[in-house]
């Protein structure tokens, strides 16, 4: 049997953070590389620590972390001192063929200087910049990513928005054709066991008296509160069941509830009591770049989805019901309480789900690292 070639897997969040795009990679990955991972954790204060995600690889992996230290993106020296706690990593990195960067932030860590010779891919999962407001230190972290798109390999983007933006932005520094690889789905979650399987239409509710739409995934800065409030007030018969961390403060209503993190593995339990999954995001140009991973998993789960409007939705149109304003989502929540939305075929939802598994998207990454060479 041929030797695997080596990876580094450099990933800028925790692996027990809410399981996403850099997760599923990862174990992907191992079935075709031989990948050892890097990734970042904070010294204290990890809000990551009330769950632990499982390692479900294909292959012999070390892991390996990336110490953080508090406040450093705010303070040069601090980041000097945390290259110094790390600097065993940049070493490290010389046995590996290949570089897999998951965000301009782990630059902070690791210097390019010493990948001269390696293969570097900066995999665009997000709008980076889209996270930070406008301010001084925006432009250090655009410097950040202007070294690693001019350094990379292959830039491989989530979504063909995103693709697009990135050539907007840094057409003058790209070396190389950037490539859209979608987020996907995980075949262990289409493979369950169907008599432990969650489509269920008379699974026990949260609150019996509720109608419970359920949001899965980080609450952040992105969610359109002030769009929950009032479907809360126009509609006193439902409730809002929100699953993940918690980045950003969440109105205090009793009929807004948060679950906080859930292991992955454990989803399914949890959407036993939804009547509805809801993705209510304000549309910025953060969101209009993002392929959501918790669209295809919601497709899996059989219930009805109400998403915002945008041009990423496309491709998920036969199991979605969109809306661009706030009466749109209300008739759509009152459509739902009162049994009026036509559900979807289950059997297309597999059928769509099967083309679109982690395990392809990384079949045709190992596509197209087979033609990059330093």
């Amino acid at each position: 049997m041929p030797t695997k070639s080596k990876m580094a897997y450099l990933m800028h969040v925790d692996w027990d953070w809410i399981k996403q795009r850099p997760h599923f990679l990862y174990e992907e990955l191992t079935r075709h590389y031989s990948v050892d991972l890097f990734y970042i954790d904070k010294l204290y204060g990890n809000e990551a620590s009330g769950n632990r995600n499982s390692r479900d690889i294909f292959s012999v992996s070390k892991v390996h972390k990336l110490r953080k230290i508090p406040m450093s993106g705010r303070s040069k020296s601090l980041r000097m001192v945390e290259r110094l706690i790390n600097r065993s990593v940049n070493q490290s990195l010389k046995q590996y063929e290949y570089i897999w960067i998951t965000s301009p932030l782990l630059l902070d860590f690791v210097s390019l200087d010493h990948l001269e010779d390696k293969i570097v891919i900066y995999d665009c999962m997000d709008d980076f910049l889209g996270f930070y407001t406008e301010g001084r230190g925006t432009n250090r972290l655009r410097e950040l990513e202007v070294r690693l798109v001019m350094r990379a390999d292959r830039i491989i983007t989530s979504s063909e928005y995103l693709k697009n933006k990135m050539i907007n932005s840094y057409r003058q520094y790209l070396t190389s054709e950037l490539i859209v690889v979608n987020n996907g789905i995980s075949t262990s979650l289409i493979n369950k066991d169907k008599k432990a399987s969650l489509l269920k239409s008379d699974a026990k509710k949260t609150s019996p008296d509720l109608l419970n739409l359920m949001y899965i995934g980080t609450i952040g800065n992105w969610m359109d509160f002030d769009l929950i409030l009032r479907v809360l007030d126009q509609v006193p018969e439902c409730m809002f069941t929100l699953i993940g961390p918690i980045e950003t403060k969440v109105p205090p209503h009793p009929r807004i509830q948060c679950i906080g993190t859930v292991k992955h593995d454990l989803l399914s339990e949890y959407v036993q009591t939804a009547n509805a999954l809801v993705m209510p995001f304000v549309l910025n140009e953060l969101v209009r770049s993002v392929d959501p991973v918790k669209i295809y998993e919601y497709i899996y789960f059989n219930k009805p989805i109400l998403v915002i409007d945008y041009v990423e939705m496309e491709k998920f149109k036969p199991f979605v019901h969109l809306y661009s304003e706030e009466r749109e989502l209300v008739q759509l929540v009152r459509k739902v309480r009162d049994n009026n939305i036509e559900p979807y075929s289950h059997a297309d939802a597999i059928i769509f789900l099967r083309n679109n598994t982690w395990k392809d998207r990384c079949k045709h990454i190992v596509r197209i690292m087979e033609g990059v060479h330093r």
